[in-house]
């Protein structure tokens, strides 16, 4: 009787700690205004928010430094290298869209990611 008594405390012991599990929440923003001149302080173009409010926006360099053929694969490097620490400090990507702005010809990439705390 007392080893079915301690084993349902286990199980219910076990079955609080892994409810109160938190689950954190961000988006990473990546946005790329192409135009062909500009003249100052060029906008921080990676935004990256946390679902306890705190966000970060920085520069980064979004334009692929190599031949017009070999962009779409540099882009997609440059993307992964901006992602990898978040997968490497446990967060996990759940979803992501793109959006491109005509009128003022930028494209967004939303990456949206969760991580279990």
């Amino acid at each position: 009787m007392k080893k079915i008594i301690i084993l349902a405390l286990a199980l219910i012991a076990g079955h609080s700690s892994f409810a109160q599990q938190k689950t954190s929440h961000m988006t990473i923003t990546l946005y790329n205004a192409h135009v062909t001149f500009s003249v100052g302080h060029k906008p921080d173009n990676m935004i990256i928010t946390r679902d306890d409010t705190a966000q970060v926006q920085r520069l980064v360099d979004l334009v692929p430094h190599v031949k017009l053929r070999d962009q779409p694969a540099a882009y997609e490097k440059i993307v992964m290298q901006l992602l990898k620490p978040y997968y490497d400090d446990g967060w996990k990507l759940v979803a992501s869209n793109a959006e491109f702005i005509e009128s003022t010809n930028t494209e967004i990439f939303r990456y949206y990611f969760t991580r279990e705390q």
